[in-house]
């Protein structure tokens, strides 16, 4: 089809009723359209994504995204890698990227769902517990939700008819189950959705999600998601190690957010670190 063809099978090109003039829709200018079309359109538009895990008071790292949906959601997905780490999880025996699982859910939800007539600006905070995102709302009910009393209504059908079919979300419902699993997977917790005038989605964070370990380029590609979850456990163990010789393998994998058997697993692949002597008699010493 053609460019045409394609807005007018997604109802994006409509008949006005009163001028019976024929346009495209604000949602195919937010979807499709150039930075400054939207502009003109709805100068409102924005998402703010934040870092904040050292400076608490200002942020980290900022990138302030006002461009179409479909590059926003590129752009937003990016932003969570880069200071997200992709730990190493486990779905039954298989071996899942929970990380970007998560940030799909939860990006396609705040873009597709999101009430862009208000003023309030969207944001997607991530800190060293939790992300945060929040986006202005047509409310239909007030408080948390509950996933299995949940009826999930579409706020911007015509927005979403358009994310499923390009493979940015699924169907009406699942982001919210999707989200619980992934999140109890990544982080052990539950995640919580909270309806209002403002919806809310806070998704519980292990310290090791946003912790940069090792040296400086290590700590980079971590945090880019470019080194495998070995590597970095690996890395975060070292360190522990570095800056207490006698700390045990229980406090390691409690602040890593992992189990003990994970972190005796990953002991056992790092070929310069050894445990002198027994017990709490002993100590660490790490060959470098």
């Amino acid at each position: 089809m053609s460019n045409e063809e394609l807005l007018r099978s997604a109802n994006l090109i409509l008949t006005d009723p009163e001028t019976k003039r024929e346009g495209i829709t604000l949602a195919a200018i937010l979807l499709f359209g150039k930075d400054n079309s939207i502009m003109s359109v709805l100068p409102q538009h924005k998402t703010d994504a934040i870092f904040r895990v050292e400076n608490k008071d200002r942020y980290d790292d900022r990138d302030v995204v006002i461009t179409n949906l479909i590059d926003s959601y590129d752009r937003l997905i990016e932003f969570g890698q880069k200071h997200l780490n992709d730990l190493f999880v486990l779905d039954g025996i298989v071996n899942v990227n929970a990380r970007d699982r998560i940030l799909r859910e939860i990006v396609s939800n705040t873009l597709a769902h999101r009430d862009f007539s208000s003023g309030f600006p969207a944001k997607m905070i991530i800190d060293d517990e939790k992300i945060t995102v929040e986006n202005s709302n047509l409310a239909h009910g007030m408080g948390a939700l509950d996933l299995q009393k949940f009826e999930p209504f579409p706020k911007n059908p015509t927005i979403s008819k358009v994310f499923r079919e390009i493979g940015l979300a699924d169907e009406l419902g699942s982001g919210m189950r999707n989200t619980y699993k992934y999140t109890q997977l990544y982080s052990g917790q539950n995640p919580l959705f909270e309806e209002g005038d403002i919806f809310r989605t806070i998704i519980p964070l292990k310290k090791i999600a946003t912790q940069k370990v090792g040296g400086d380029n290590v700590a980079q590609d971590v945090a880019q998601g470019v080194v495998h979850d070995k590597i970095a456990l690996a890395e975060f163990i070292k360190e522990k190690v570095r800056s207490n010789d006698r700390v045990t393998r229980k406090a390691i994998a409690d602040e890593a957010g992992v189990s003990v058997k994970t972190i005796e697993r990953a002991i056992k692949e790092i070929d310069n670190l050894n445990y002198v002597g027994s017990g709490n008699n002993g100590h660490w010493e790490l060959d470098e």
